[in-house]
């Protein structure tokens, strides 16, 4: 009898292990905090992307988190040139923070000479209820890899989003090898925090968790429910964006957030002043970050130039709206020298682009296509 129990013992640990790395040694005392693959596996390696893919991009500031205090490991990701967010259950206080690193580049193929690792033993600060905490790294890697832009908005009920994590399937392969991944779902329910259904694991606590639709991070992942033993379950759960940056404004007023609001567009666009023509490169309208413009129309063959000054590194977005059926815009991103690095040639009444660009001035063009009557409006963030 007793030694039927043991395999029951065995899998009862495994259901209340805790939400950070496999190697792990505490026990959670909540079942729900076993973070849980939903169904099939179907996270990718995020190496599967092409180098220009809004995922990818926003997946350079992500990173693994070696927890040596807690013998573990998380997730975490940079929101400012030296400030990274992961889970407080990662790091429960200040002591936890000792000898903590962050690995980026931690990716398929790419060899650990290659990958890039900080000290972020530096504690700032965390919040038990909203589960994050905060760490300094030394070396500015939000300048190197960028950082990600934190959503003063809310989800919406069906909102579809992904998570980049740095993790693998330990249940089927105990030496797997956590690299960065992404994973796809949908926002199931919101209350005190968003329930989704995107793949994770224990280690993915403290990933970032995108909106599919502007790329900006709207929650941080930090737990799941209903476990059976081999890592699989029912849901997971998030901790709205919003939530933390107003705790995070009121707590730690000197820590300086990317924050990328959402500035909505207007309806009908306001004409344009006579200075405001910028039919050429050299009166290209200058942009500022998060607001948008606005041009009364545009005709087939006619060309406008904005001009974007990047003053770090870092992921940027530029967003064309319109209406498609008044004739097609497309949008081109060119560097100083004149050279096309980015357009975006689509056929509906948006044209965006997202692209890691280093500092500098870049100039974007909005060009008429064919049988062009129509105003836009663009909004560029960076």
């Amino acid at each position: 009898m007793i030694r039927n129990l043991v395999p029951l013992l065995f899998l009862v640990l495994l259901v209340l292990s805790s939400s950070c790395g496999k190697n792990a040694n505490n026990f959670s005392d909540k079942f729900m905090s076993s973070q849980i693959i939903v169904g099939e596996l179907d996270w990718q390696e995020i190496t599967v992307l092409a180098s220009s893919s809004p995922i990818r991009l926003n997946g350079h500031a992500v990173a693994t988190i070696d927890l040596p205090v807690m013998g573990s490991r998380c997730t975490g990701f940079m929101v400012s040139d030296d400030i990274l967010m992961t889970n407080q259950h990662c790091i429960p206080s200040a002591s936890y923070a000792k000898g903590v690193t962050a690995r980026f580049k931690h990716e398929k193929d790419v060899t650990k000479l290659e990958q890039k690792v900080y000290d972020c033993s530096t504690f700032i600060g965390n919040d038990e209820t909203l589960d994050y905490a905060l760490l300094k790294c030394a070396g500015n890697p939000g300048t190197v890899h960028g950082k990600v832009r934190l959503a003063t908005e809310e989800f919406s009920l069906s909102d579809a989003l992904y998570i980049v994590q740095q993790n693998c399937d330990y249940y089927t392969d105990r030496y797997c090898d956590p690299t960065k991944k992404f994973s796809r779902g949908i926002v199931k329910d919101i209350a005190s925090e968003y329930t989704h259904n995107a793949d994770t694991l224990g280690g993915s606590s403290g990933s970032p968790v995108f909106s599919e639709d502007d790329h900006m991070v709207y929650a941080i992942h930090h737990a799941g429910y209903g476990n059976d033993g081999r890592g699989r379950g029912y849901e997971n759960y998030a901790v709205p964006m919003h939530k933390i940056v107003q705790n995070i404004e009121a707590r730690f007023p000197d820590v300086e957030l990317n924050i990328g609001g959402v500035t909505d567009s207007p309806d009908t666009p306001e004409p344009p002043t006579e200075e405001e023509e910028n039919t050429s490169a050299s009166q290209a309208k200058v942009l500022v970050s998060g607001v948008a413009v606005a041009q009364a129309l545009l005709e087939a063959k006619e060309v406008r130039y904005y001009k974007m000054a990047v003053t770090q590194s870092k992921v940027v977005s530029v967003q064309l709206n319109f209406t498609h059926r008044l004739g097609d815009l497309d949008l081109y991103v060119s560097d100083s020298s004149g050279r096309v690095i980015a357009k975006s040639l689509g056929v509906t009444n948006t044209e965006k682009v997202t692209k890691y660009l280093a500092s500098g001035v870049y100039t974007i063009s909005v060009v008429g296509y064919r049988d062009a009557h129509t105003a836009f409006t663009l909004k560029s963030s960076f």
